[in-house]
This record gives structure tokens, C-alpha cells and sequence, in this order.
């Protein structure tokens, strides 16, 4: 089984040589807009300087406030199935923000995200036939970069790199996550 990290760097060198060159037309930006993207992430707890790597993945939507500017909402998550002898588990990090997307040239694919938002932690834990289950929720927001490679006029191919943040009561957490979208215009 190949590693997460090996995985994505085979999707992200297959995307650029099946790419129009940089410079190409970037998709048209106005009026509503869906997509959703996969990749990985990594999550780090705080107090806990080791990082955990697991799938992730999105999903937004929304409209153009003008050929720079969307405006959208913009759902994430990340998931690693975890365990040890005798135990097993999943843990789940979500977000769901309000999002600005801002693009300096509007010609070009190059952006900017960011918002605020929501945030909730799940873990749940099986021992022999017993399950535990425990689920958190606060304040989240989310900050990144991407270039959209257009397809056709209205479809685009985006590598992305994100960071969502995630605060509760009693912790928070921060995800780094890599992916490749795919967006509709």
C-alpha cells in the first residue's frame, strides 16, 4: 500500500502534465459556483506535538461578488481511523465557513481564501464490544491558497493547500491539508 504522501504527489504530477500551460485561460468567474476537492491533511492536537495524517476533503458553494471576488460556503473534513491492540477508533475533524475567495488578477487562477466558522472534533473508540463516542464544537476558520487550471470555459482543476483551525472548550486543533479540487463556474 502506497503512502498518502506519495499518492498526492502522483495526482498533482499527473494534473500539471495533462495541463494547459499556466498562462492559459483561467474559467470564467460569475454568477454561481460548486465544487468539491480530495487530498490529505495533517492534524495536530494541542499539547500534543505529534501529527496524525488522514484523508480529507471539501465541498463549497456560493456566487461571484465580482470578477476578483466569491463569496461561498465552504464544508471540510478530514478522518483517520486509528487503533491498537484490542482498540480501535476513528477520529473526525469538520469545518464549515464562510469563505472569501480573492483572486489579485482576474485573469489568472491564482488565489486566496479565507473565514470564519464553525468547527467540531469527533473521536469514537471500540473496545472488544464496547463503543465510545465523544463530539466537540466551537469557533473555526479556515485560510488558504490555490490555482484554478481552466478546462473549457467554466471548469477548472485546482491544486490547494489550506489550513483550518478548530478551538473548543478545552483544546483546539489545527489541520494542514493538500488536495486537488475540481470547480464548476
Amino acid at each position: 500500500m502506497r503512502s498518502l504522501p506519495f499518492t498526492i504527489t502522483i495526482l498533482l504530477a499527473l494534473v500539471v502534465s495533462i495541463s494547459p500551460p499556466l498562462n492559459a485561460q483561467a474559467p470564467a468567474r460569475d454568477g454561481f459556483f460548486i465544487g468539491f476537492g480530495v487530498g490529505g491533511g495533517s492534524i495536530g492536537f494541542e499539547g500534543d506535538s505529534e501529527r496524525e495524517v488522514g484523508g480529507a476533503g471539501y465541498f463549497k458553494i456560493g456566487g461571484a461578488l465580482s470578477d476578483k471576488v466569491l463569496l461561498g460556503a465552504e464544508g471540510v473534513g478530514w478522518s483517520k481511523e486509528m487503533g491498537e491492540e484490542g482498540v480501535s477508533g476513528t477520529v473526525t475533524s469538520s469545518n464549515l465557513n464562510v469563505v472569501v475567495y480573492v483572486y489579485p488578477d482576474p485573469a489568472g487562477g491564482f488565489f486566496l481564501k479565507g473565514g470564519p466558522g464553525f468547527a467540531w472534533l469527533s473521536a469514537q473508540a471500540k473496545f472488544a464490544d464496547v463503543t465510545f463516542s465523544e463530539t466537540d464544537n466551537g469557533f473555526g476558520f479556515t485560510l488558504g491558497a490555490g490555482y484554478d487550471i481552466g478546462f473549457g470555459g467554466r471548469f477548472s482543476l485546482t491544486p490547494h493547500a489550506d489550513f483550518d483551525y478548530g478551538g473548543f472548550a478545552d483544546s483546539s486543533i489545527n489541520l494542514i491539508r493538500i488536495g486537488l479540487g475540481f470547480n464548476w463556474y
